[in-house]
């Protein structure tokens, strides 16, 4: 896998990230391409029957699909209004009969892999800043999510309230209008990428590694009552098998060690914890 942008915008999504807290990158029609065959493959597996889905989501609801009213991002009383699909790492033997929807973890994966050497790009250079190597390693604890957004109530203001997704990073793509982001000054922001843009917004995870200098970006998603929308993200968190650092050191001159976090940070949202697969 290789980053197919240029060394000058990966360095601009760096900075942007460390400036203003967040950054949009234009991809190369090559990885525009799998995004676009991610989504549109994802769809259709969405248009099935709920017994076909839920015949290919795990007791847990972490692989594969997950239905309405799992998730959520304040409290359970006010689940996210969609149902997702998940794919961890590369590993389709969590997913249960995946042979049976190979198309769509194929455009899965050949997204993550548009996605993988990006964000590692990226995150190398946020890591530099701070004077470590490299970021740290994220493969087998990241995983790729789509919410397939579902009718929802006029007095239902919110698809997803306020939250931060509590990763290293998220990638994100929406098809349609409903992203808002939290601006330093706590004004709210519409965001909408175009059809070859991803957002890439610091988690706290990253707010960790950092030190608290990278800031978590809030965010949520208005109702506008469409009828056609997703979301498709890359959650994106450090391998946690070995001692996690931060990369700056604490009031007492010493680094912590962030696996605690890292792990347990799904369960803000009603989700197992992160495992490296």
């Amino acid at each position: 896998m290789t980053n197919t942008l240029a060394l000058d915008a990966v360095s601009k999504a760096a900075r942007d990230i460390l400036d203003q807290g967040y950054a949009v990158v234009k991809l190369s029609d090559l990885d525009a391409g799998n995004l676009q065959t991610a989504i549109s493959t994802a769809v259709q597996f969405f248009q099935r029957p709920l017994e076909d889905k839920m015949s290919h989501g795990s007791a847990d609801h972490n692989y594969g699909y997950r239905p309405f009213g799992i998730e959520y991002s304040r409290v359970p009383e006010r689940p996210d209004m969609n149902e997702c699909f998940t794919l961890w790492s590369s590993r389709l033997d969590l997913i249960p009969n995946a042979g049976d929807i190979d198309e769509l973890t194929t455009s899965f994966l050949d997204w993550r892999d548009s996605l993988a050497p990006l964000v590692q790009s990226i995150l190398d250079e946020v890591a530099q800043h701070f004077g470590a190597d490299k970021a740290p390693a994220f493969e087998k604890a990241a995983y790729l999510q789509i919410n397939y957004c579902l009718p929802t109530p006029a007095e239902r203001d919110l698809l997803q309230d306020k939250h931060e997704d509590g990763h290293m990073v998220t990638v994100l793509h929406a098809t349609a209008p409903g992203l808002e982001i939290y601006t330093d000054d706590d004004t709210v922001q519409p965001m909408l990428p175009g059809p070859d843009e991803v957002v890439i917004m610091p988690g706290s995870v990253l707010t960790a590694l950092s030190g608290g200098q990278v800031q978590p970006l809030y965010h949520q998603v208005r109702n506008h009552g469409l009828d056609d929308r997703q979301s498709i993200m890359y959650f994106v968190n450090p391998e946690i098998d070995e001692p996690l650092y931060g990369w700056i050191d604490n009031a007492e001159g010493e680094r912590t060690d962030i696996r605690e976090h890292v792990q347990n940070a799904p369960s803000m949202f009603g989700l197992p914890p992160v495992e490296a697969l």
